[in-house]
């Protein structure tokens, strides 16, 4: 079977499943088969596949037609730029996530404190993505980043490794890492944000690639889908409390939640000065706010 009829089975394949991108999906799938670039299957488009090219080929679509995202078939996912290794134990980064880092870049870069006097938290880092992005781009800083799940964990030292940043990992709920051990000794800290935000009936009502496959405690937020920043507001009074420290916290929320978000952060900090931030696509994305 040539590549071009390849692609045209596996596109009648996904089809049939209700994939949403059947043809980009399968051409990222045999190129991921075949070890060659997208643009070699159009190049190359008479070219025959071997048998055990074909075999692999026909099992990755097997996998794409009960949605099993192209991320975990492929074990890769772009973000920012870099190129992450991810499983199951770890939610897929979305490209909304980049809008997280790009505020977190500038904030730190406008800061009134001294980059030296500056560290940086990533709460909840799953497959590391945020804190791996902003190490690559602010490598004289200290960036920490805290996980509960011990497979997230070892996804993150593997990216980690793999794209040669520093980035100390602590294992622990959140800020719990920082709240019971002395790690810091800064005027500043940067908490940076992207907790599990869907409501329980927003999630219920995700598409299969979601519910059925990435884990539902990276996206579940309860109620409201505020649970878990509710936590980490409190855990952020207690650090300010017992450190003395001067706090800009940068979280990535639903569209929805710029009400409820604010609410929360002025219930806890009535001082706190609110910025709300939009993503690419026009939607509110990023709540910031310093204390």
């Amino acid at each position: 079977m040539t590549i071009k009829q390849s692609l045209l089975w596996a596109i009648k394949i996904l089809k049939k499943s209700k994939i949403l991108s059947p043809a980009l999906d399968a051409e990222i799938l045999l190129s991921f088969t075949i070890k060659k670039p997208r643009e070699f299957l159009y190049a190359h488009s008479e070219k025959n596949l071997s048998a055990a090219q074909l075999n692999k080929f026909k099992k990755l679509i097997a996998r794409r037609a009960k949605h099993d995202p192209v991320a975990y078939i492929t074990g890769h996912k772009f973000f920012y730029d870099l190129d992450f290794f991810v499983n199951k134990s770890v939610l897929i980064p979305r490209p909304e996530t980049e809008t997280l880092v790009e505020e977190t870049l500038k904030k730190i870069q406008d800061t009134k404190y001294k980059i030296q006097d500056t560290s940086i938290v990533d709460v909840g880092t799953g497959s590391g993505a945020i804190a791996i992005s902003l190490a690559h781009h602010l490598p004289h800083t200290k960036i920490f980043a805290t996980e509960i799940s011990s497979g997230a964990i070892k996804v993150a030292q593997k990216n980690t490794k793999h794209l040669k940043t520093s980035v100390t990992l602590l294992r622990g709920n959140l800020l719990e890492p920082f709240l019971k051990s002395k790690i810091i000794n800064l005027k500043s800290l940067t908490i940076v944000a992207n907790l599990p935000y869907l409501t329980t009936h927003q999630y219920q009502k995700t598409q299969p690639e979601i519910k059925k496959y990435e884990p539902r405690q990276a996206l579940d937020g309860g109620i409201d889908g505020l649970k878990y920043y509710r936590q980490l507001l409190q855990q952020i009074e207690l650090l300010i409390t017992n450190r003395q420290l001067s706090v800009i916290s940068i979280f990535e929320i639903d569209p929805s939640q710029k009400i409820s978000i604010t609410k929360l952060i002025k219930r806890r900090f009535p001082a706190a000065k609110i910025e709300i931030k939009q993503d690419l696509s026009g939607r509110n994305r990023i709540a910031i706010f310093e204390i």
